[in-house]
């Protein structure tokens, strides 16, 4: 492809890119604010069981705010592209890459507590308020490490980049995979003692972790395998193509922080009741603190 066709095709490009990824990042901040003003509102919805699920939240709706917002910048932006190293397009690109990472990290982070809860329960009863802040406050700094990393080999070493994504999205389903193999595994072969509480709660973890770890997969391994044989199909396909399979892959990627803010949240019955107060906006009685588990979702 000639020169003159890639400059006619990237402003095509970037209308296409703004069209498709502008309304998913509108949808995104809707619902995961949504989300956060309903636990916001609702204390007795902030336990220290949610935290986890309250910090991916956030992370979502970063992801929508941020990525909405350098879209509609390269919208306008009349300036391409360039390759030389910056401390300017560093920072961008860290500030940019850090919360579908950390968005990722959570996922990881609540199939591993999840996986603790179910095999060592009473210790996990045990757990402070503390640990899971600092488990927080660790998967940012994680987060924040990852997409500085990320960052250096865009600018310095670019051919390296879609491995690296490719790794880490492996790594965040096989984490996902597994904790949800062994998390089935050990309700089939220790079942607890008859009790319809029990058994009701058993079931919906597994069925939350399972369509979690679907979802996961089908929103996340697209980008994957993207990543990974980019080198491979670059030189066969025509750059329309190229552009138009990257698009797609973005636009399911992104579709896993629409989705998965949304299950957790639905399978949760103190949420939901939650959620139809500030909709239907009726005057109803207090409802009775309990305390939420994940275990019983």
């Amino acid at each position: 492809m000639t020169n003159e066709t890639d400059k006619e095709f990237f402003p095509q490009e970037k209308k296409r890119r703004f069209g498709a990824l502008i309304p998913e990042c509108i949808v995104m901040f809707i619902i995961n604010a949504f989300t956060i003003f309903a636990f916001a509102r609702k204390h007795h919805l902030r336990k220290r069981t949610t935290y986890l699920i309250i910090n991916l939240t956030v992370a979502d709706l970063l992801v929508g705010v941020v990525m909405g917002s350098l879209e509609t910048r390269l919208y306008f932006d009349k300036i391409e592209p360039g390759c030389c190293f910056s401390w300017r397009k560093f920072v961008i690109l860290t500030f940019s890459s850090i919360f579908p990472l950390a968005s990722q990290g959570n996922l990881s982070l609540i199939s591993l507590e999840r996986l603790h809860a179910t095999l060592y329960p009473f210790k996990h009863c045990l757990i402070e308020k503390w640990v899971y802040f600092k488990i927080i406050i660790g998967s940012w700094l994680m987060a924040l490490l990852l997409s500085s990393g990320l960052s250096f080999l865009h600018l310095c070493v670019p051919e390296a980049v879609p491995y690296a994504l490719a790794s880490h999205c492996f790594v965040t389903l096989l984490i996902l995979t597994i904790s949800y193999a062994i998390i089935n595994y050990s309700m089939k072969s220790n079942p607890l003692p008859y009790h319809s509480g029990s058994v009701v709660s058993d079931r919906k973890l597994s069925v939350t972790l399972f369509i979690v770890t679907v979802v996961s997969v089908l929103t996340i391994l697209p980008a994957a395998i993207w990543n990974s044989i980019i080198p491979v199909v670059r030189g066969q396909l025509s750059h329309g193509t190229e552009i138009r399979i990257r698009l797609t892959v973005i636009v399911l990627y992104l579709a896993n922080s629409i989705v998965n803010p949304v299950i957790y949240a639905i399978r949760m019955q103190e949420f939901r009741e939650a959620v139809k107060q500030l909709t239907c906006k009726r005057a109803h009685e207090p409802p009775s603190v309990q305390p939420i588990e994940l275990h019983a979702m």
